[in-house]
């Protein structure tokens, strides 16, 4: 076991499986930004540009309640991304009084190029699991996702 430092909220014992996710959780946000400095974008941009690659086109007001934004500073943001050529505006087919952010696919590109190591890199340590060892680290990161997702929407 690993000792958490002790903040006075904690003092007690981590189990190794804690202590991984904790370092997990470090690096992807240091990964989230050599990937972000490599694409020339902050991490709120970068976090646009995340969505976008998900979910495809995004309307301003989509993509600013994606990120947790105002709609003021979605424009700036969508600005920039414009500036650095990852995103265009285009006529939104739905609304011809408004626009959509379209990801540019050389971006996409770029960002599965980081992204695709680690996803195979997953991929592979779990074809070395048997299915109960992969349905307990599905119900684990599950457990720990709902407890993220509990403490930020309080």
């Amino acid at each position: 076991m690993n000792k958490i430092p002790n903040s006075g909220e904690f003092s007690g014992q981590a189990s190794e499986a804690t202590m991984l996710f904790r370092q997990v959780l470090e690096e992807s946000a240091a990964y989230a930004k050599f990937v972000g400095d490599h694409l020339d974008v902050n991490r709120t941009d970068f976090e646009a540009m995340e969505h976008l690659i998900q979910n495809g086109p995004m309307t301003a007001g989509q993509l600013a309640k994606a990120v947790g934004v105002s709609p003021g500073t979605a424009t700036v943001m969508i600005d920039r991304l414009v500036e650095v050529g990852h995103v265009t505006r285009e006529a939104n087919p739905e609304d011809r009084r408004g626009v959509i952010v379209v990801p540019n696919p050389d971006s996409v590109r770029t960002a599965w190029h980081h992204i695709r190591p680690l996803i195979e890199a997953s991929e592979e340590a779990l074809s070395e699991m048997s299915k109960t060892q992969k349905q307990a680290v599905a119900n684990y990161l599950r457990r720990m996702l709902e407890a993220y997702e509990a403490q930020h929407s309080n």
